[in-house]
């Protein structure tokens, strides 16, 4: 497995060990090994170099998982080791999509895409390319998935979260309650909804799709995804927390200040039904249970190691905690309703 020190790499290896999976963790090598994964193989290797993927594969792999496929190099030199690999799982991106006018999210700041409900696998893309993340994911999945002389799985999971995660979203409602905010105040009423993917979840999905190779791809994420407002009012509850909710218009909304992690015009929703067709997939968690252990991980993190583990966690959002603008909105917001 390819990067399967990280957070997402380490709980697919997790699962596909409890599964009876012989697993070779595969990484740079320069960080320790996760406590968690001890009891498995561990080899260091630098992706960036065809000799080094194939010095991992020499004796031959049934499946070779890649959780971190960044650059276009990385599926060209997937493509060399079809000597030894019997199938790959890769992990994609559900921010691959675009909508009939070609607007992604790299460009939603400007445009928000206008995108069915739910979003079938089949929805047009971005172009590929080197220009983004999103673009890059793009051209990836193009090269595996035509030209590679083995099954090849892409997965596309949106907003990951779980126990380990540095860069989790959830920290945005977390660090409120923390710091005793009287308040919440939500964008567009609260009533964003972005598809949350419970990393329990996408592990569940690359077993099966270890298990069953195919060359497909399959959308990745929770049942019923919530809306912010519900996430918000989730994580306050498990940590007893109370709080004013200001939900604010969309005629109001578009202000950075107001910028959330989930927080788009409307749904990016995807359609799951093909990973069941596909897989037999049922998934494995439900947001409003998985994220009390998410919650409880950022705790023990802050707990041992402060705020500042997080500090780059959602560091694309610079006024995320600006609260005096805020509270200068809902007094505003409070004043008018009152007149």
């Amino acid at each position: 497995m390819l990067g399967g020190t990280g957070f997402v790499g380490r709980h697919v290896a997790l699962r596909l060990a409890d599964a009876g999976w012989d697993v070779t963790v595969a990484s740079r090598g320069e960080t320790a090994i996760p406590s968690e994964l001890i009891d498995l193989r561990h080899v260091a290797v630098d992706r960036s170099t065809s000799e080094g993927l194939k010095s991992v594969t020499s004796e031959g792999l049934d499946v070779l998982v890649d959780v971190i496929p960044y650059e276009i190099d990385d599926a060209d030199r997937l493509l060399e080791l079809r000597d030894n690999v019997g199938s790959i799982v890769a992990i994609s991106t559900a921010s691959v999509y675009a909508d009939e006018a070609g607007n992604t999210l790299d460009e939603a700041t400007e445009s928000f895409p206008r995108m069915p409900v739910p979003i079938h696998e089949t929805q047009l893309r971005a172009e590929p390319g080197d220009e983004t993340y999103s673009t890059k994911k793009v051209a990836i999945e193009d090269i595996l998935l035509n030209e590679a002389e083995f099954p090849v799985t892409v997965i596309r999971p949106c907003a990951i979260y779980g126990p380990g995660a540095r860069h989790c979203r959830e920290w945005f409602f977390v660090k409120r309650v923390l710091d005793h905010r009287p308040r919440v105040v939500l964008a567009h009423k609260g009533e964003s909804v972005f598809h949350t993917t419970s990393v329990h979840n996408l592990a569940e999905m690359v077993r099966l799709a270890s298990e069953r190779p195919g060359t497909r791809v399959l959308n990745c994420g929770d049942p019923d995804p919530p809306s912010v407002r519900k996430i918000a009012s989730l994580i306050a509850s498990f940590l007893e927390h109370d709080w004013e909710e200001v939900l604010v218009p969309a005629t109001l909304s578009a202000q950075p200040f107001l910028d959330n992690p989930w927080g788009v015009p409307g749904s990016w929703v995807l359609d799951t039904s093909l990973s069941h067709q596909e897989l037999g997939f049922v998934p494995v968690a439900t947001y409003d249970k998985a994220v009390a252990e998410t919650v409880n991980s950022i705790l023990k993190t802050v707990s041992k190691s402060g705020v500042e583990a997080f500090s780059t966690a959602i560091a694309y959002l610079p006024r995320a905690f600006d609260y005096e603008a805020e509270d200068v909105l809902a007094r505003s917001l409070n004043e008018r309703r009152r007149s």
